[in-house]
């Protein structure tokens, strides 16, 4: 990567998210980025603590919707998906079933963030037990097992892409040799259409976009990325060769102008891929800058996003996509880390515990504040919703602060 001279250039976010500052799924709406205000000046004011939680083990990031907070977690002998009261903390309810905790590694417990739509809730655990739940109460309106099903097979440390609406469909991968990804009536669980293409199992969410006219999804697999066509049940669009140790694809891609930014850890770095043409054709690519598992952000053509690797300390870069082109970038501690835009206020969870905020204009990073909030490993996704940020740990510990104005 080369490194951009300092450029005094207005900053302007990507294209517009959300008007409601509901957070229904993993990233938001995908994105990360919420319009709005948040409170930055945290050396002056910092975000009073709300409430803390015990939830179990695990890596499931938070779905706030109607002021209800979802999370999951593992005692050591079944999974639970809490559903708390936004503003209180106190439990609304909670849904739990065997399963094991099954501590590859880490500290194990489910890997997906819950997606809220339309009063129902649904839920993926490692193995594949996937639920929709009513928001309301918790009971079951239906359920299916990815493996029995679909004849899925999850990866090595279990499935981690969090189930996603598209219109009136739910989108999963069960990655199964009968098809990678199925597209289910989200009230019913019913089949609608599945592709018909094996692929290895990956880590990461379905990301929905537009690409040559039609609404696609891209989907990060164990060894490639694949386009798929939403508008003709699943036909790929092209199929973007990526392997990495372990098969662990697990970061959002980004397309920008046909330009695809893609990520990984293990040694892989990253990449962009035009795909504007019949075939996608490399860009630029760079083995040093990787993302194990974080989450990047768009922002006026712009990568943004904690950089680093299981040797790597995290460095927040921010990166012109199209070049690869590096504005700046900041040494952070750890190795990994989340993060969220709201307004022009930048919100950064790292592995250590630590949060912290600030404004990442072209030219620079300007930090606002640090707190330290939870225990180590923070492997999960920051969130924000209404005003109030929530976090948690792969130990269990969960918290929301109130970030408001």
């Amino acid at each position: 990567m080369r490194f951009l001279s300092t450029l005094a250039l207005p900053f302007v976010l990507a294209t517009p998210v959300t008007n409601a500052q509901d957070w229904p799924a993993y990233l938001g709406d995908g994105t990360a980025i919420v319009k709005g205000t948040m409170n930055g000046d945290w050396k002056s004011s910092p975000p009073k603590t709300l409430w803390k939680k015990e939830i179990g083990k695990g890596c499931t990031s938070w779905a706030i919707a109607n002021d209800r907070a979802i999370v999951g977690g593992n005692d050591g002998k079944q999974d639970t998906w809490w559903c708390f009261d936004a503003p209180s903390g106190d439990l609304l309810w909670k849904h739990s079933y065997k399963q094991a905790l099954d501590p590859k590694l880490y500290e194990g417990g489910p890997n997906c963030t819950p997606t809220i739509d339309d009063g129902l809730v649904y839920t993926l655990s490692k193995t594949g037990k996937l639920f929709c739940l009513k928001l309301s109460d918790g009971t079951v309106a239906w359920e299916k097992d990815l493996a029995n099903d679909f004849a899925g097979r999850a990866p090595d440390w279990g499935y981690s892409a969090s189930p996603t609406i598209h219109g009136d469909l739910l989108l999963t991968l069960p990655s199964g040799k009968k098809g990678a990804l199925y597209a289910l009536d989200k009230k019913t669980g019913k089949t609608v259409w599945n592709s018909t293409n094996d692929a290895r199992p990956g880590y990461a969410a379905p990301v929905i976009t537009k690409l040559k006219g039609t609404t696609a999804a891209l989907v990060f697999h164990g060894r490639n990325l694949l386009a798929y066509d939403l508008d003709k049940n699943g036909a790929v669009l092209f199929d973007q060769s990526w392997r990495t140790p372990w098969d662990v694809n697990a970061s959002n891609p980004q397309l920008h102008n046909n330009k695809l930014f893609i990520a990984s850890g293990y040694g892989m770095g990253y990449a962009v891929v035009d795909v504007s043409g019949s075939k996608p054709k490399m860009v630029h690519k760079e083995s040093e800058t990787r993302m194990i598992f974080q989450n990047s952000l768009l922002v006026d053509g712009d990568i943004i996003g904690v950089f680093g690797d299981k040797n790597i300390d995290a460095e927040l870069i921010r990166m012109d996509l199209a070049s690869g082109d590096v504005r700046w970038k900041v040494k952070l501690p750890g190795t990994r880390g989340s993060s969220l835009l709201v307004g022009d206020q930048l919100v950064c969870l790292l592995e250590t515990g630590d949060l912290l905020t600030g404004t990442a204009t072209k030219d620079k990073f300007t930090e606002t504040g640090r707190l330290k909030i939870l225990d180590k490993r923070c492997w999960s996704s920051i969130a924000y919703a209404n005003g109030r940020l929530f976090a948690r740990n792969n130990n269990g510990q969960a918290v929301c602060l109130d970030a408001s104005k």
